[in-house]
């Protein structure tokens, strides 16, 4: 499911044992991106975090780690707290069509049930060019 608000896009994932997309994962993927938001001011471009949580409001009672950049947020959901972030991310770019084409056999034992990848949207530059011979009087 992809959703956009006027700063984020979000995709996430089915959770592989509810079937639908997960709230809970969608509430924390918006408080972290919205911890990242306020976070800006104060920060720089590099700034990073990872961390995990239960998603008490879970049915599964599903644990998550989550990584945070200035841009791009990920988070998985039915986790182990001490599960390695790098082979999940590499299992993210295959599915969320990033740039990982094949992944190599043996690097995620255990997907995730489900995640969400949060992309910071850019505002569009708008250029505007003059041109010496545009008249706006009326003739």
């Amino acid at each position: 499911m992809i959703w956009k608000t006027k700063t984020h896009e979000f995709s996430a994932t089915v959770c592989q044992r509810t079937g639908k997309t997960c709230p809970a994962l969608a509430r924390l993927a918006r408080s972290i991106s919205e911890a990242m938001t306020q976070a800006t001011s104060a920060t720089s471009d590099d700034f990073e975090i990872e961390g995990s949580s239960k998603l008490s409001h879970c049915t599964e009672g599903c644990h998550a780690i989550f990584r945070a950049q200035s841009d791009n947020i990920r988070v998985f959901c039915g986790t182990q707290p001490e599960a390695a972030i790098e082979p999940l991310n590499l299992y993210a770019e295959l599915v969320f069509g990033n740039t990982v084409s094949a992944m190599p056999s043996g690097v995620v034992q255990t997907p995730p049930c489900a995640m969400i990848e949060v992309s910071t949207i850019r505002p569009r530059k708008t250029c505007l060019r003059a041109r010496a011979d545009f008249n706006l009087s009326p003739d």
